[in-house]
């Protein structure tokens, strides 16, 4: 039997830091055993979980995590520790609201099998609800959809997006499709009329029925794939942009976590260019593309861009509208956490607003009855 869900607590009056990207995850399968039928838990107990590629068998910190959130053992996934999330990321650095992705997420989303997916997605979602979210007010959910079978995907919408916690549609980078293709339009569709962003992240690039993470193959290490990582978020944007997605859905706004943002300008200015001179291709697409950029594209910060000189990334803000773009984010508890901090003290205190909480306020609809401070 499923635990009662009772309706979110009444959240802080004042909201003054919005984390736009943290990893939950399980502890064990059994943690989604009563949400599954018979044949699919008996699948699950004699097979376990999904697992995402072991291409890399190390990316960072001590599996992946900072190595000092294994405060429950080293065999405890520092992912799965509620107690952990609220001492040292809600507490100790003044956490209002933080959008939950969970872990398992790429390595669901990446199974041949559609409708066992989907199952698995159900099931976590459900679990994420009764086990995080009513358990403290200051979260909200991304909800895993099975974006490789955007029927599945809209019925996943439709179950819980009415749901006040769930705030956003979560899909991964790694797909066999780009996005903006017209088979994903009823998955936007379902995302606006039920007031969800999508949130886009890497992952699961070369894994499963997804192509390689490059046009040349698959790197050798780990660092390579942090380096290219913007490419993968870019097919994307270009095929949301080119193939009409913004156009027919000008209220979608698409939030791209852990891709960094240096990048950001010059993808647009290229895009400008190409819009200029191959315009008669794509004659639906109505206006420059730098301006879909302000209206219905925003990006995390984590991990803040350390250019050098240490002012660079000032101009890099401006030229992408970051004061209307930039949402924070600590990716906690990975291994290259950003904590708030992160935000430069030298930006202006009403940017340092708007990058930290307002921003985000804004970008998820169902959060847009709360006020910045």
């Amino acid at each position: 039997m499923q635990p009662s869900r009772p309706d979110p607590l009444s959240v802080v009056p004042s909201i003054r830091v919005v984390d736009a990207d943290v990893h939950h995850n399980i502890r064990d399968k059994s943690d989604l055993y009563s949400y599954l039928t018979k044949i699919e838990r008996a699948r699950l107990e004699e097979h376990g979980m999904p697992r995402n590629t072991s291409l890399y068998l190390a990316n960072g910190g001590w599996r992946g995590a900072r190595a000092d959130t294994f405060e429950a053992g080293d065999e405890v996934d520092p992912r799965s520790n509620f107690g952990l999330f609220q001492t040292k990321l809600l507490d100790a650095h003044g956490i209002d609201l933080a959008i939950l992705q969970v872990e398992a997420t790429p390595s669901l989303v990446s199974l041949a099998d559609v409708d066992y997916s989907a199952a698995l997605i159900r099931a976590i979602n459900d679990w994420s609800l009764d086990h995080w979210v009513a358990r403290d007010s200051r979260y909200r959910l991304a909800l895993t959809i099975p974006m490789h079978d955007p029927v599945l995907a809209v019925k996943e919408i439709e179950r819980l997006g009415g749901h006040p916690s769930v705030v956003a549609a979560y899909v991964v980078c790694g797909s066999p499709r780009l996005y903006g293709k017209r088979e994903f339009d009823p998955v936007y569709a379902a995302c606006v009329a039920h007031g969800l962003s999508l949130s886009l992240h890497f992952s699961n690039e070369g894994h499963g029925m997804n192509p390689p993470p490059t046009a040349a193959g698959f790197p050798s290490y780990y660092a390579e794939t942090y380096l290219v990582r913007p490419q993968f978020y870019q097919a994307h944007l270009s095929s949301f942009i080119f193939e009409g997605t913004f156009e027919k859905f000008p209220q979608l706004k698409v939030i791209c976590c852990e891709s960094g943002f240096g990048w950001v300008p010059s993808f647009f200015w290229r895009a400008d260019m190409a819009w200029k001179e191959l315009r008669s291709q794509t004659p639906w697409i109505k206006r420059l593309p730098s301006e879909y950029l302000a209206q219905n594209l925003r990006f995390t910060t984590q991990p803040f861009e350390e250019s050098q000189p240490p002012r660079a990334v000032d101009e890099i803000v401006e030229w992408m509208h970051g004061a209307k773009t930039l949402l924070y984010s600590s990716d906690f508890p990975h291994w290259d956490f950003d904590p708030p901090e992160s935000i430069p003290a030298r930006f202006s205190p009403q940017l340092r607003r708007q990058i930290l909480a307002e921003n985000a306020l804004a970008s998820y609809p169902k959060l847009a009855g709360l006020a910045g401070v």
